[in-house]
């Protein structure tokens, strides 16, 4: 009888103990999707091999520039004419919910475990509830919001066309800090060791500490270019392109130039990173794969027209899209093409692919999925 009583004690201390974890996970929620998947915005995934099989198409009341994110069975996007966030069915592409706003939703989507966030153009950063659509909280800057936002634990981090960067209260939407460029911020920032690296049409590329929002450091000013192309880090190094036509490689810790790489015009494409390359787009019409270290070429892939869609890389290939509509996988060891789709319409948002799947939006108005 003793024994048993000690037992059951003890379970009941591992039942509440479970009870208090659960409670401080539900508190402090994280990143679950988001642009370019991870906070340091590399660009990649692995999974199951995709087949190149439609699965279906969903149309939406205007062109799509934002890059979908998926989680939790649900494919998140927005568009601009319908000024309408909407969460589709990941197998159906059905409409689940919509949200309308005021403007233009060209701002990528962010998914915690509770939440989905996004910017639109009529100057407001929006917090939903991700399963019913509901609105949880709103904070407004001083103009449009079109930069995709990151988040930690306990901030969330968005660029408006004010100049301004501003940290967020996950929770509750208000303002911790905020940074003031001398520009309109169009990137979406990025997180790694503790700092958020953001770059602005100022010409500059900003190191900031999140928990403050202090500058630890800056690079530039790139004289008569902007960044609008959202940073990927690695490896202590952040990768980033302006329209001056070069990709720049910098030191994370101390923004020392490591290398730079010329193309022929604009780069505000993001760069994905993998097995030593970096993979970006630019508007001169071809798509680049550089060695990490060096800088120096591997392969590039003409045809797609100028390219502003981000790359993203998924086992062995390479996915993007160009001004010309088609999106093409190519194999990431030399840029082989190995399949294609062609939308009609420019395609300007970044590919997503997830669990074996593809998903896509175009300026045809369509979120489209492939198997």
């Amino acid at each position: 009888m003793r024994q048993t009583r000690r037992a059951t004690g003890f379970l009941l201390l591992l039942l509440a103990a479970l009870s208090l974890l659960s409670g401080a996970c539900k508190r402090h929620e994280g990143p679950e999707a988001m642009f370019r998947v991870t906070p340091a915005h590399t660009g990649r995934d692995r999974g199951p091999a995709i087949q190149g099989e439609l699965l279906w198409r969903h149309r939406l009341n205007g062109w799509i520039v934002t890059t979908p994110a998926v989680a939790g069975g649900l494919v998140y996007a927005g568009d601009s004419i319908g000024k309408t966030f909407y969460a589709l069915d990941v197998d159906s592409g059905d409409r689940v919910w919509s949200y309308p706003t005021e403007g233009a939703v060209l701002s990528s989507p962010l998914v915690t475990g509770e939440q989905v966030m996004f910017g639109s153009v009529d100057h407001f950063f929006y917090s939903l509830n991700r399963k019913t659509g509901e609105l949880n909280w709103r904070f407004e800057t001083g103009n449009n919001v079109t930069s995709s936002p990151v988040c930690d634990k306990d901030r969330v981090y968005v660029g408006s066309h004010d100049h301004s960067l501003y940290a967020l209260s996950l929770k509750e939407g208000t303002e911790v800090w905020k940074f003031e460029t001398g520009n309109l911020i169009a990137a979406s920032p990025a997180l790694y060791r503790g700092r958020v690296y953001i770059g602005s049409w100022d010409g500059c590329f900003y190191a900031l500490d999140a928990e403050t929002g202090k500058e630890a450091w800056r690079f530039g000013k790139i004289e008569d270019a902007k960044i609008g192309s959202s940073a990927a880090l690695e490896d202590g190094k952040a990768y980033f392109g302006a329209t001056d036509g070069y990709l720049y490689c910098v030191g994370a810790e101390t923004g020392d130039l490591k290398w730079k790489y010329q193309t022929n015009l604009w780069v505000d494409s993001s760069p994905a990173l993998d097995k030593g390359v970096v993979v970006v787009g630019s508007v001169d019409r071809h798509l680049y794969c550089l060695d990490r270290d060096t800088g120096e070429i591997k392969w590039k892939f003409p045809g797609l027209g100028p390219i502003l869609c981000s790359p993203f890389i998924y086992n062995d290939l390479v996915y993007t899209g160009g001004e010309r509509g088609q999106l093409v996988a190519l194999r990431l060891r030399d840029g082989e093409k190995v399949w294609e789709y062609d939308t009609g319409r420019s395609i300007k948002a970044s590919p997503v692919l997830k669990d074996g799947r593809l998903y896509f939006c175009s300026y045809d108005h369509h979120v489209y999925a492939f198997k």
